[in-house]
């Protein structure tokens, strides 16, 4: 018998949807893929997930050599927050601050 699939619940961030429009054509198809293997559960040693340094608060994923997807998964949903170029992957590594 087939194991059953589950995926997380998925949120895109109106930043997310902003940067997505901005990349080509063929760049939205790799992040479509990277996003359905997070979605699924099912990375490739190619997306190389990660926490991003040094808070560990967001994940980071490979979409291609340059492009990085921002994600935070918390207990069954993820939210991507943003696709950025590698170099600028370092404005997600604190934690956004707690409003008290």
């Amino acid at each position: 018998m087939a194991k059953e699939q589950t995926f997380l619940r998925a949120d895109w961030t109106a930043r997310f949807k902003a940067s997505y429009a901005r990349l080509t054509a063929e760049r939205q198809r790799q992040c479509d893929a990277a996003v359905m293997q997070v979605i699924k559960r099912q990375p490739t040693p190619g997306l190389r997930i990660k926490p991003i340094q040094p808070d560990k608060h967001y994940r980071e994923a490979r979409v291609n050599d340059g492009d990085r997807l921002i994600f935070l998964e918390e207990a069954e949903t993820v939210t991507f927050i943003d696709v950025v170029p590698h170099d600028q992957i370092s404005r997600y590594g604190r934690a956004p601050r707690r409003k008290d």
